[in-house]
């Protein structure tokens, strides 16, 4: 059975993986609605309704993961709650969503 001091590690990781990877999800789902928008314009897709309805479905999908992130750091600030209420937090994170935090204060 892990120790506390282990558990929160392991959390932090996880956080931190998912803040990594849908950060690399959120900015390939821009790319492809881009690409997806070049595909309609090079007439891949000729019909109108169905363009329209490709190019909604690309454009909805950064929208999809930046939910998920938010998911992710909701339950982050109920995680962090408990730590610190438990005496077991860590260092706050320098980073989040690819963007480095420069300011200070809480969480």
């Amino acid at each position: 059975m892990p120790t506390i001091e282990e558990t929160v590690n392991a959390g932090v990781q996880a956080q931190a993986d998912i803040d990594k990877y849908l950060t690399k999800a959120y900015l390939a789902s821009q790319r492809l609605a881009s690409i997806t928008e070049d595909g309609v314009e090079l007439g891949m897709v000729t019909k109108a309704i169905a363009a329209k309805q490709i190019i909604a479905e690309a454009r909805a999908i950064p929208g999809l993961v930046a939910k998920a992130a938010n998911a992710a750091a909701d339950l982050h600030a109920k995680q962090t709650k408990i730590c610190q209420d438990a005496g077991v937090d860590v260092i706050p994170p320098s980073s989040v969503g690819g963007v480095s935090i420069l300011g200070g204060g809480d969480r």
